[in-house]
């Protein structure tokens, strides 16, 4: 296994932070849905849904917490969370490895429960999500095996911060 130096695994670790902090910026509501699909398939979204009343609340973890966690099991180079901050998606979306760290990511978050449900209650505490109508419009994009829901689901959160910053920023 390589090595990382302590200087790049910090900024790797802010990188990751910064990314998920930066839907706390957002303003609400100014994007419209990022699905591919287009569909509004409200049976569908319910079943991708954590029950609020089953669902743990926000967990006992920070964020710098859950990258170290997760970075144990599923190592990411920076470059990768610099590109996901940068435009909204990982440079190789073939690699399951960055795909199942942003799985890992949001089950120790509280984000996903144990099976793989959103938690729309703690991605909006935790700022993670600018709006309840953005995660239900992004489970659309929940599609795929293993960890590739996950990371499709975070990517279109992220598309979304993105545009709605650019929107904002040429106003």
């Amino acid at each position: 296994m390589k090595q990382r130096s302590a200087p790049m695994y910090e900024q790797w670790m802010l990188l990751l932070v910064l990314l998920f902090t930066l839907h706390a910026t957002i303003p609400e509501g100014t994007v419209e849905g990022c699905s591919m699909l287009n569909n509004d398939n409200t049976e569908q979204r319910g079943a991708l849904l954590a029950d609020p009343a089953n669902a743990k609340k926000v967990p006992d973890v920070t964020m710098q917490d859950a990258v170290t966690q997760c970075n144990r099991s599923f190592i990411i180079q920076p470059d990768y969370l610099a590109e996901l901050n940068q435009t909204g998606s990982f440079p190789d979306e073939t690699d399951k490895i960055p795909l199942c760290f942003i799985r890992c990511y949001l089950k120790t978050l509280g984000i996903l429960t144990d099976d793989d449900k959103v938690n729309k209650d703690v991605a909006l505490a935790l700022n993670w999500a600018t709006s309840g109508e953005t995660v239900d419009e992004c489970l659309d994009e929940m599609t795929g095996n293993a960890c590739e829901p996950a990371y499709f689901f975070t990517r279109c959160i992220m598309t979304r911060a993105l545009v709605d910053g650019k929107s904002k920023d040429s106003k």
